[in-house]
């Protein structure tokens, strides 16, 4: 979380160069002056020699600078001469550089330069002073690094590139006690290619090349005036707040990788994905999906490559993030669909070919209410608290629930409600009260087979099937069991209507 300020505030100014409220006039002095105050907002310092004329305000030799907390380092930007010119139409045309460099260095651990290039960059500023939209495109984006110095050794070979093509887009910032702004932004594509090796031929390397298809951005951030990113919790309760979507198409990538003369190769395709994140003064939210995708790799102690499959993965998290009594919502869901693997391994596990190799599907939903009884935002707070749970839970719903693999079907639903003031009940945990249902397919087929196999011991599956006759009945369907478990706020516990303490 320290470097927060620079990182916030860096990615938001690079929105704003790739990024005009319409039917007003705007004037070259007040997009530059916005420029200025938002970037000194930020915490940076902004050198640069202005020249002013009628009609336009030329910035020559413009740097931002900004030193990062805990003495942790600098960050530098030369953007050279820009030239912000009125068209005559009441809109504004900044005019960048097509090339950039921006030096980051981070103590005496890390230094680098990022090359920022762009071919046919255009971007217009319209609206007023109050409230700006920038429309931009550009033939290309190129970002690129040079200069890499890791622990005082200059990685020489090491490379990334970053190629964004036939980008467009719209940003406008809406000044007020917080700076509004909204964003919408597509390219045709993007490539990257990634190299890097230790030095003096060390044992470490790894190459990455990949590129991602019809890739679009949306998103909405409101920054407080004068509030200091270090101090995120503050700046939160100021009114920070961010959310956005990244989508993308047909994506694909290969790699290597060396590590003490061993070589790992793979490749990988899928046909689209998406990620999303959400965070303001309640809640954090973080997701991403991806379908079709398909991988191949090879290893040292495997002499076919290895086929994976998966059609469908999906990853959210939603929490609170403010210290409250009162509780807010939270949810997870993990999927991952219809995944299947190629048949040498399957032969290795399963030689005889014993058991089915039907895709196999994990999912995982779930949502509940909890608060946090430390403010999470603030890691200086939080170890001062002499505390040992940092959080309660209040409700806990299980929306589904599924593992299907190797024949058997695992499903199940609950909801579960706590007492956070009753912690002797169940020895320390707040006493729960609520049901499980389960249900199971295929479970003695499995054991069966596991037998079969050699992998399960007949004595410890027939334990397996005396103790599921505890906590199950036999279902509707063949090798079909269901299980009810019931637990209670008073210490008991159930299954199927029978007590089990």
């Amino acid at each position: 979380m320290k470097n927060w300020k620079s990182i916030a505030g860096t990615a938001t100014f690079v929105t704003l160069m790739g990024s005009t409220a319409s039917f007003a006039d705007v004037t070259a002095a007040e997009v530059w002056s916005d420029w200025q105050s938002y970037l000194t907002g930020f915490g940076y310092e902004v050198a640069a020699n202005e020249t002013a004329s009628s009609d336009s305000v030329t910035v020559d030799g413009l740097s931002i600078a900004m030193d990062l907390p805990e003495d942790a380092g600098k960050i530098k930007v030369d953007l050279g001469t820009l030239t912000f010119k009125e068209q005559g139409d009441g809109t504004v045309a900044v005019i960048l550089p097509d090339h950039m460099p921006m030096a980051l260095s981070f103590e005496d651990e890390f230094s680098v330069t990022v090359n920022y290039d762009n071919t046919n960059m255009s971007m217009i500023v319209s609206g007023s002073a109050d409230e700006m939209t920038y429309d931009y495109s550009a033939d290309q984006i190129a970002v690129s690094i040079a200069d890499l110095v890791v622990e005082g050794d200059k990685l020489d070979d090491a490379k990334l590139e970053m190629i964004m093509s036939n980008i467009s887009g719209k940003t406008t910032s809406a000044m007020g006690d917080l700076r509004q702004m909204t964003q919408i932004m597509s390219m045709d594509a993007l490539t990257y290619d990634f190299e890097i090796a230790e030095p003096d031929g060390g044992d470490f390397a790894m190459t990455v090349k990949g590129q991602m298809a019809n890739v679009a951005f949306d998103s909405n951030t409101s920054v407080p005036s004068g509030v200091d990113f270090k101090k995120m919790s503050e700046a939160l309760a100021a009114g920070f707040a961010a959310k956005g979507i990244l989508n993308w198409g047909a994506n694909n990538y290969e790699f290597t990788s060396k590590d003490r003369g061993d070589s790992v190769t793979g490749s990988a395709t899928a046909d689209d994905g998406s990620l999303s994140f959400g965070m303001n003064r309640e809640s954090l939210h973080y997701g991403g999906t991806s379908t079709g995708t398909k991988a191949s790799f090879s290893v040292p102690d495997l002499p076919f490559p290895v086929d994976i499959a998966v059609a469908e993965s999906v990853f959210n998290l939603l929490m609170p993030v403010n210290k409250t009594d009162t509780p807010s919502d939270f949810s997870m869901t993990i999927k991952l669909g219809d995944f299947t693997i190629s048949d040498g391994i399957w032969n290795m596990a399963d030689p005889g070919a014993i058991l089915p190799h039907d895709a196999a599907t994990i999912l995982m939903d779930f949502e509940g209410k909890a608060n946090w009884l430390i403010d999470i935002m603030d890691p200086e707070t939080a170890e001062k608290m002499d505390i040992d749970v940092p959080g309660q839970v209040h409700e806990l719903t299980l929306k589904a629930l599924q593992v299907k693999a190797a024949g058997a079907d695992l499903t199940g639903a609950g909801a579960f409600t706590f007492n956070n003031d009753d912690l002797e009940t169940f020895d320390g945990i707040p006493a729960p009260t609520g049901a499980l249902d389960l249900k199971l397919t295929g479970g003695n087929g499995l054991m069966d087979n596991l037998v079969k196999m050699g992998l399960l011991p007949e004595d410890q599956a027939m334990g397996a099937r005396m103790m599921m006759g505890l906590f199950a009945v036999v279902g509707e369907g063949e090798d079909t069991l269901t299980s009810k478990i019931e637990v209670k706020g008073d210490g008991q516990i159930l299954a199927n209507g029978q007590r089990l303490k």
